[in-house]
This record gives C-alpha cells, structure tokens and sequence, in this order.
C-alpha cells in the first residue's frame, strides 16, 4: 500500500501540475485578449485614416480619371467617340458595384485594403499556424502607406484599386494552393521526419465533401478577383504567367499528393474552377463590347486595328526612332504613303500632321512615346467622325492590309529591333541595356517608398459642371460638401503626417524582413542539406514573387524610359509590383519561423 507521505506528495503534485495548467490557460486568454483588443483599435484607427483621407476625384482628367469614370454612368452604352474604348472597362465595373451597394468611395476603399489584409493574414495562417506571423500579416498589409499616397491610394482613379485587389488574388492564391492537397503540410511543424510537401495517408486525412466545396468556393474567389484585376489595366497580360503557374502548380500536387487515383482525378478537374471563372468573366466583358459597340475586343488601345496601326509604323526601320520618339514624322509618312485607303482621306491626314498632340507641325513637334495612339483618334474624330467602332476597325484593317503588302514588296523597311509589345517601342541590345538601372531603382521602391511618396494633396470639388457632379454622386459623395470633417481629434494634417511616417516604418520594417529571407534561405538551404524539411517550396515561391515583381519592373521601365519624373514612373509600376515583393516577404518570414520551431523541438527531442 502506498504510504499516506507519498498520498501527500502526488496530492500535492496534482495541485502543482493544475495550478501551473490553470496559469497558462488565463495568461493564454489575458495574450489572446491583449492581441484580438490591438487589432481591433488598430483597424477602427485605420477606419479613421480612410474617412479623414478622402478618395478625390479629377474630374477634368478627361482621358483618364473621368474617362474610366463614364464607363459608370448612364448612357455610356450609347455613347460612341474616339475615347469611348480607350481604356479597359474593369474600373467602371468597381464604380458601379460600389453604387449598386450604397457604399461611399471611402467606405469602399477601406473595405478593399480590409479585404486585402484578412485574405493574406488567413492565407498565411492556413500556411503556416503561427499567430505572430498571422497577425503581422494582417497589420502589414492594412497599414501599406501605398492606401495613402496621393496618386496610388485616394486618388479616384484604377490604380488606387491595383494594390489591394492584388494582394487579395495573392492570398486566395495561396488558400487555392493549400487547399484539399496542400503544397505544404502543417504536419511538418510537430513531426520532424515529415516532408514539408509529404504525401497524405488516408488515416491521416479523409477528405469529405465539404472539403471539395470550400475548395471551388475558394477557385470560384479567385477566378473573379483576378477577373476584376486583368480588366482593369491594356497591359494586364502580365499577370497571366503568374495565374497559370498557379493552378499547374495545384494540379501537379494533386497528382503528386492525392492519396487516391480518384482524388487525383477531382482535384485536378476542381483546380480548374479559377480558370474557367475566369475566363467567364473576361468573355463576358468582350461580349458586352460586342453586343453594345460592334467589337469583340476589351479596349481599342491595344487590340484591334487602330492599335495595329500604331504598331506597324512602329515596325518601319528609321534612324529619327528613339527613346523618346517611337513614332518620327517619317516613319508615319511612309506608312500612311503605302496605304490608298490613308490617302482618301486628305482631312484625316492634315489633322494628324498639324492638330492635338503634333500641333502646329508634325515634324516641328514629333509625337513623344506613345502618343501617336491618341493621335490618331483626335486626328479620326475630328475628320471622318468616329462613326462607330466598328466602322473604324474596318477602315483601319484595309489600311492595315495595304501597309503590310508594302513591308512583304519592300516598299517598307522592317526594323531588326526588339519587341517586347507590339504597342512599345522596338529597341536595340544597346537600349535595352539601358533599361537595368531604371529597373533596379523602381524595385527597390518596392522596399522604401520614402524618396518618391507623395502624401494625400487631392481634393474633391465643388464645381457644377455636370462631369464633376455626376462623377461625385455615383462615389457616393457628398457633392455639397465632398471633404467633410468627421474626426475633430484627428485632422487632415494629422493623417498625413502618419502616412509619412508610415513610410519609414515600413522602411525599416522591409529591412528586417530582407535580412528575415536571407537568414530564411541560408536556414532552409541548411536542414536540406541535412536532409530536412526546409520549407523550400514556399522559400522559391517567394524568390519567384521576386523575379516575376522586378521582370514586370523592368517591362514598364521598357514603356517609362522617356518619363523623367520619378513619381510618375513609381505610379506606373509600384502599385503593382509591390504586394507581389511584400508577400514574397511574409511567406519567407513564415518558412523562417517553421524552421525555427522545427530546430527547437529538434533539440528538445535530442
């Protein structure tokens, strides 16, 4: 029989181990209070930045700002000028939901950036299980000075809406990629033999059907956010590369990792959900234009004839092609010379030579860049008329025709430059070259903003010309009083200030998350040598977001060269490459944190 000494001692042991259990579990709710208690004050004062920094809309910004903002207003369906597909319409589409919901464009905007932070922060918990990195996560993003800078983020305008909606395609991306077969196991966290994309055993994880239907709920997500992101912006192409990776990547895990022939079989045919939403969405737009304007075309900038005409004179071999020239006075002679169809039309040509951007001569003021794509629609719409679109597809793919016969005769000499677009300047090896520095410089705006960050300036006005005010009311503001105070503790002033700072907060917290990857990759590098798990497929996933963020860099710097304001080419670029580094950044921080509780319970073990 046990003695009562040693009844006394486990007693009293028992008390110990409840005692030291009951601690725990009330220092874990007093955390657990603490941390859910600092982001709520942290997301009602971001509420507060949003509603003091108001969206502002440039109402006389005829070619952009009210030109994205008429494709949101009644009759624009009737509507048939020059300008009229110009430009994508995925922004109207923003703007008129945003209508459709009674929201203001302030309230929207917060709602976005919200969006944004809880589809990365839970992407990111679903990745990894860590709590710091989770949370992390979610501030980062909410807080990105970007949702404050005057042109990227309360400027009324596509690109304020790039950066969240980025960030969200980004975190459902990686939900999609951990969903139903992960490309990483959780498992590997607490088991130390496990591979970090181990296969599942079917006692280790039985999926139900609820599992199949969170997974198209999250390829259904997915496929609309980046619907909406590619038909913002001509160039969104981009994007397309990075998309299809994705969901080869899901396919080949399932086929790797399914436990089954037949799970293998309905994944792979699930992970196709994103795709064909996708493609949904964007034929649906094209069809819109078709059944409304007569082209099955999303804009006429970049697809069509009228931009293949653009693009043959920029084909025609001339020494006047430059950086800055793309289109010499030259080249559009010769080309408009070829082309019988040109010629009819003596109005036509004389507005092109001596109106708009070329006014009073062509060859006293050559077109910069690409202007020869507005060009030629002023030079239409004041000659001919812009009757319909479809007519002027036509006129222009008779001239197309007659100008390609000339380049296959002869008549017209082809350049041996480089493309990267048939839209941007053909360029040599040597002005390629030139490219690298510009590029370098915009990526590191990725890291620090604080040379280039223009805090919120723009203001809403109280003018009565009817763009202003139609464009007010359908952003839901107030066009009586479209700046109101709501905060008397917390200015105009005031908020400013805080994006400013924000900006060098940010700075060097990208500095520690550099120094966090490089510490992550020498880390993983390490326990895979050691035959370890090393969290390496989220480690090269987070280089790729790298390259793929400095390659689009470099694609833009290809069209920006010509641009000598910084801010302007940190406009054209940043919004879109830098949650693409930012989430490199915070998976590289997860995969360190893995691999630090993996080396810790290595030890304990040991």
């Amino acid at each position: 029989m046990e003695s009562s000494v040693g009844l006394e001692n486990r007693i009293r042991e028992d008390h110990l181990l409840r005692g030291n259990r009951n601690t725990g579990n009330a220092v874990r709710v007093v955390c657990t209070v603490m941390v859910v208690g600092l982001i709520f004050a942290l997301t009602v004062m971001r509420a507060v930045m949003s509603f003091t920094l108001h969206m502002w809309f440039a109402w006389n910004q005829g070619a952009d700002d009210y030109l994205l903002m008429s494709q949101a207003l009644k009759g624009y369906g009737s509507s048939d000028n020059s300008m009229t597909l110009a430009k994508n319409p995925g922004y109207g589409y923003w703007l008129r939901f945003v209508s459709k919901m009674g929201m203001s464009a302030d309230s929207a905007y917060f709602l976005i950036w919200l969006l944004a932070a809880v589809a990365m922060s839970v992407a990111l918990w679903r990745l990894f299980h860590n709590l710091f990195v989770m949370v992390l996560t979610y501030l980062y993003v909410l807080w990105n000075p970007l949702a404050f800078e005057n042109w990227l983020g309360t400027r009324l305008y596509r690109n304020s809406l790039i950066a969240p909606l980025t960030f969200i395609v980004l975190g459902l991306l990686i939900l999609y990629l951990q969903s139903v077969v992960p490309m990483r196991s959780t498992r590997i966290d607490t088991d130390e033999s496990a591979s970090s994309t181990c296969r599942r055993t079917k006692d280790q994880s039985r999926l139900r059907p609820w599992n199949y239907l969170a997974f198209v709920g999250i390829g259904v997500l997915t496929g609309i956010s980046m619907s909406l992101l590619y038909l913002l912006k001509e160039d969104s192409i981009w994007l397309l590369p990075m998309f299809v990776f994705g969901v080869l990547l899901k396919i080949g895990l399932a086929l790797r990792n399914g436990t089954g022939l037949g799970e293998k079989i309905v994944v792979s045919i699930l992970s196709l959900m994103p795709v064909l939403v996708f493609l949904g969405g964007v034929s649906a737009s094209v069809e819109h234009n078709d059944k409304r304007f007569g082209v099955a075309m999303l804009n006429t900038r970049t697809e069509g004839e009228l931009a293949g005409f653009v693009s043959r004179v920029y084909q025609v071999d001339s020494d006047a092609q430059t950086t800055t020239i793309w289109a010499p006075p030259s080249s559009i002679r010769q080309v408009v010379d070829a082309s019988p169809t040109l010629k009819s039309e003596p109005d036509l040509i004389d507005h092109l030579y001596h109106s708009g951007f070329s006014a009073p001569d062509i060859d006293q003021k050559p077109l910069r860049a690409d202007f020869l794509t507005w060009q030629i629609r002023l030079a239409v719409q004041n000659s001919i008329g812009w009757t319909n679109e479809s007519d002027i597809q036509h006129f222009f793919g008779r001239a197309n025709g007659e100008i390609d016969k000339a380049f296959k005769e002869g008549k017209l000499k082809k350049t041996d430059k480089f493309f990267l677009s048939p839209n941007m300047l053909p360029r040599s090896p040597e002005q390629i070259g030139e490219l690298f520095g510009p590029s370098i410089k915009a990526f590191r705006w990725n890291f620090n903003v604080v040379s280039v960050y223009n805090p919120t300036t723009g203001e809403n006005q109280t003018d009565a010309d009817p763009k202003n005010v139609e464009g007010l009311q359908k952003a839901g503001i107030n066009v009586h009083d479209p700046n109101p105070s709501y905060f008397r503790f917390f200015t105009v002033e005031r908020a400013r200030s805080v994006s400013v700072a924000l900006t060098k907060i940010y700075a060097c917290l990208n500095v520690g998350l550099v120094l966090v990857m490089l510490a992550s990759v020498a880390l993983a590098a390490l326990r895979m040598n050691k035959r370890r798990s090393g969290e390496g497929m989220v480690i090269l996933l987070g280089i790729l977001l790298l390259v793929y963020a400095f390659v689009y860099g470099f694609s833009v710097a290809w069209f920006t060269q010509f641009i000598e304001n910084d801010h302007i080419k940190f406009f054209y670029t940043t919004g879109s490459t830098a949650p693409l580094v930012c989430t490199a950044l915070l998976l590289t921080l997860g995969a360190f944190a893995a691999n630090i509780r993996k080396s810790q319970t290595s030890h304990m073990e040991e």
